[in-house]
């Protein structure tokens, strides 16, 4: 299951998928350690130096370095130390959804990307074209009906809906 990291999602994935791996989108992760940058730092070469480390410790997993790193800043304005705390907490509750070298080695995707454009492909070309309204119902059964077309699972649909 890959997500931006929003409790709601995990929420979810516990309740419908008990036991699946969970995995932080990787660019929405790097978005967090770049947000402290941003904050911090007014140089751009230190800006690039520092991130560009830490995107090296997460594609390799190693949260607890990048949490590190962040915490070796030393904020000076009460706002830059909120964005230091909120980010180090969003590394610390999902360090375990973060292990990408780990994931990748497993063949499992790590960036919610392909999964975006199978959306947009399989559904929002056919669902959103112009003038298009749907009901949740309708458009349910035509999601389904494609998904069985464009998986080569026309056949199983129908024997499915003869038994």
């Amino acid at each position: 299951m890959i997500g931006d990291g929003a409790a709601w999602i995990w929420n979810i994935a516990d309740f419908h998928f008990k036991g699946a791996i969970q995995i932080i989108d990787l660019y929405h992760a790097r978005e967090h350690y770049w947000n402290v940058a941003k904050e911090i730092f007014s140089d751009k070469n230190t800006i690039k130096a520092w991130t560009e480390q830490r995107r090296k410790e997460l594609d390799l997993g190693e949260v607890e370095k990048v949490i590190a790193a962040i915490k070796q800043i030393s904020a000076t304005t009460e706002e830059e130390n909120e964005i230091v705390e909120r980010e180090i907490n969003y590394f610390e509750k999902n360090k375990e959804r973060m292990r990408y070298k780990d994931f990748k080695n497993q063949g499992l995707f790590i960036g919610s990307g392909v999964v975006e454009a199978g959306c947009r492909t399989v559904i929002g070309l056919r669902l959103k074209q112009s003038g298009m309204h749907w009901t949740v119902s309708a458009a349910n059964n035509i999601i389904a009906l494609r998904c069985c077309i464009l998986s080569n699972r026309w056949e199983d649909f129908w024997e499915y809906r003869a038994s």
